[in-house]
């Protein structure tokens, strides 16, 4: 089932990455979709991470703005990111 959050996107892979990924995809019994959204999601895990925290503070704040945090704080607290 498709998930209705998901939006579709255009790629053009050289043909040996892509016959590679077709070959992957059989042994591993999935998708190459499958495949090409579990190594975006490795590649950027951290940055996602930080978009889904941003967006859970945001909805906080929206519900809440006196508790809010100032941007300041935030930034001097959030660990730095390791190239």
């Amino acid at each position: 089932m498709l998930n209705l959050n998901m939006m579709r996107t255009t790629i053009f892979l050289p043909e040996e990455v892509h016959q590679g990924l077709k070959h992957l995809a059989i042994e591993q019994d999935c998708s190459m979709a499958d495949l090409l959204r579990w190594a975006v999601e490795r590649m950027y895990q951290e940055d996602l991470k930080d978009i889904r925290d941003a967006r859970q503070a945001w909805n906080q704040h929206r519900k809440n703005p006196q508790k809010a945090t100032p941007a300041r704080d935030y930034f001097a607290t959030r660990s730095k990111k390791t190239p």
